[in-house]
């Protein structure tokens, strides 16, 4: 089995703590996490990585979403997390890469509005729905809003 994947849904202020990655000439932001090492469990594996990436202790309120990956043979775990108010993230590092080879660029804290449709879409995979103020927010998108990209 491939390895399972530990993530956390951090918000604040209406917006969602994301990392920014730089890999195969791409630049993409996801929820900070990362795969859950062998005797570790995966809330504890969200937030390792959760400090590796981002530089923030957290506090796992509740899970979220428990998915498989499109090869079938490993899941991904999403918990919201909470973090302290006065805790600033910083630009973290993947231990398992060497310096020259790190693919964490950067980190931001997005709205809905501000983040790509496609990424939008694992979001909601990632139980997005289950917190409350985004469930709210979503709720009052109306009936017949179609952002389906052409």
């Amino acid at each position: 089995m491939k390895r399972d994947r530990g993530q956390c849904m951090v918000c604040r202020d209406g917006k969602l703590l994301l990392i920014e990655h730089r890999m195969n000439g791409r630049d993409f932001f996801n929820l900070p996490g990362g795969g859950v090492e062998e005797g570790e469990t995966p809330d504890e594996a969200a937030l390792r990585e959760l400090f590796e990436e981002a530089g923030v202790k957290g506090k796992i309120e509740r899970p979220l979403a428990i998915e498989f990956k499109p090869d079938l043979e490993s899941r991904v775990f999403t918990y919201w997390v909470s973090i302290p108010e006065n805790a600033e993230p910083i630009l973290g590092v993947d231990p398992e890469l060497p310096p020259d080879k790190q693919t964490i660029v950067g980190f931001a804290w997005k709205s809905l509005r501000e983040i790509p449709e496609r990424d939008r879409a694992y979001l909601f995979g990632a139980g997005l729905m289950r917190v409350p103020s985004f469930h709210d927010e979503v709720l009052q998108w109306g009936d017949n809003v179609i952002s389906y990209p052409e």
